[in-house]
């Protein structure tokens, strides 16, 4: 076949052996009832055989042979047939190589056998043939002109949701558990609802007992599970299921969080996706929870964590405004972060996190176009503004609830209660006034400065505090910034960390 060093007789002859084969298979069995599924197997020679087709389906020109020859029709059959699981995990294997041919794709897609074959493995037990189900079905989700007979399929089919559960409960393959969660992130995000209706407290507590096998550094896996829940925070049904589970779920995203910030600068280039699935999902809870709300106002971690995030943030996003500004006519400018509320999202939209990489397509002397270049450094922007974006919300929330606790005790004065949140803000604000750095406080009031609307404006409550609690550094840094005049950490005499 042409570039390759095989040829269409070998896989011809391979085909064959492996009909002969489960044939065979299934004349035994006849005779060998009560026979358990995994201790039957084929022999090694043909499963080396196996092994070098399944690799060569990764070519083009083998997957139009293959199609050519019927091939997926043998394989449907052979799976459904055979009891030897390495032989179901070959066979899915390389229709899921067959499914990365976009027409090849949308013919499986139209086939009934396949999708009624496909979503009957997800009941299987081997985890290598899940392993494989799960990518072919992630590879044809994303095929959008293959994803409808799919979806429609998922829709009519019984147990899905349960089986996908029970893969999070109880598998600790790596593997698997991010093959999965990736076929559940293309699923819920072309399809809204199927996400409103899929989006229960059980998914959630199934999902986070997968997070626990993967944990909670950063890693690609984690990034897809965190867009999940974000996804979920989209719908009615998503934001009540998240709440109901705030206690078990607030934790290790507070951990992930926290982990990310360790380091003295936070490396945000490649996390810019999951820190903001995290936050917004973290965002939704805060405003939808009391006891989350007064949990995470009351230790100064998460107040911690904006402040980090937006250290290395903050130049991106200056860069990304003083290039737009460029293009804008002067009467047309905007201020420091303006334009992360409205350039690149419509009005009242929500900003959409995604997590899939692009690849860049690669000359055929394997250098790079130009023009790809460009692509990803948009990309890159857009990711920077939308984490931003994320911020600035979640911020302004965090902010406008303390003003809210405030404005009650002013009405309740000496009532103990209120001496007891006064004492909790004034923690948060004298952290700020005497152990962060000046730098970190200008970028959090610029934030927050471009966060205010008409109705609220969280530097009034910053100003106020302020003044209550006699903060005298804060005050003059929150003048410094209202007046556009910065200070940055080279030149300032503040020994805030």
């Amino acid at each position: 076949i042409r570039n390759t060093t095989f040829s269409k007789h070998w896989l011809f002859s391979t085909l064959m052996k492996l009909i002969e084969e489960v044939e065979k298979e299934n004349d035994n069995k006849e005779s060998e009832e009560g026979q358990n599924d995994f201790s039957v197997d084929v022999d090694e020679e043909l499963q080396t055989e196996l092994c070098k087709l399944w690799d060569m389906s990764m070519n083009s020109e083998v997957v139009q042979f293959l199609n050519e020859f019927k091939a997926v029709e043998i394989f449907v059959g052979i799976i459904g047939k055979s009891q030897a699981p390495r032989v179901t995990e070959i066979c899915i294997g390389i229709l899921g190589n067959m499914a990365c041919d976009s027409e090849v794709c949308v013919t499986m897609s139209e086939n009934e056998k396949v999708r009624k074959m496909v979503l009957l493995l997800l009941d299987n037990s081997d985890p290598q043939t899940l392993n494989e189900t799960t990518r072919f079905l992630y590879t044809s989700l994303s095929n959008p002109a293959a994803r409808e007979e799919w979806i429609r399929a998922i829709n009519e089919a019984e147990n899905i949701q349960e089986h996908i559960n029970f893969i999070f409960q109880s598998s600790t393959n790596s593997d698997l558990l991010r093959n999965t969660a990736e076929f559940l992130d293309v699923l819920l995000d072309v399809d809204e609802e199927l996400c409103q209706k899929w989006a229960t407290p059980l998914l959630i507590q199934s999902m986070l007992e997968a997070f626990k096998q993967i944990g909670c550094k950063h890693s690609t896996a984690l990034e897809t599970y965190l867009h999940i829940f974000q996804l979920m925070s989209t719908t009615e049904t998503g934001v009540e299921s998240l709440v109901e589970c705030a206690d078990s779920l607030c934790p290790p995203l507070m951990k992930y969080l926290g982990i990310l910030c360790e380091d003295e600068i936070v490396g945000l280039e490649g996390r810019e996706a999951a820190l903001a699935s995290a936050l917004s999902v973290l965002n939704v809870i805060f405003t939808s929870h009391d006891d989350t709300a007064t949990m995470l106002l009351k230790d100064e971690r998460l107040l911690r964590i904006f402040l980090k995030i937006l250290e290395p943030l903050m130049p991106y996003i200056q860069k990304i405004n003083d290039e737009s500004l460029s293009e804008t006519k002067p009467d047309t400018a905007t201020s420091a972060g303006e334009c992360a509320k409205g350039d690149n999202i419509e009005s009242n939209q929500e900003p959409t996190i995604s997590t899939k990489d692009e690849t860049k397509e690669e000359d055929l002397d394997g250098e790079t176009d130009e023009s790809d270049e460009d692509e990803m450094s948009e990309k890159s922007k857009q990711l920077m503004m939308m984490l931003y974006q994320v911020l600035q919300g979640f911020t302004f929330d965090f902010l406008f609830s303390i003003h809210m606790a405030m404005t009650e005790e002013d009405e309740e004065e000496k009532e103990k209660t209120s001496t007891e949140c006064s004492n909790q803000h004034k923690n948060l604000f004298t952290y700020m006034n005497e152990s962060v750095s000046r730098v970190r406080l200008n970028y959090f009031i610029a934030t927050l400065k471009d966060a205010a609307n008409d109705t609220f404006n969280p530097v009034d409550t910053m100003k106020t505090a302020a003044t209550k609690f006699q903060l005298d550094r804060l005050e003059r840094i929150i003048k410094s910034v209202e007046e556009g005049r910065y200070v940055h950490r080279e030149n300032s005499n503040d020994n805030g960390t």
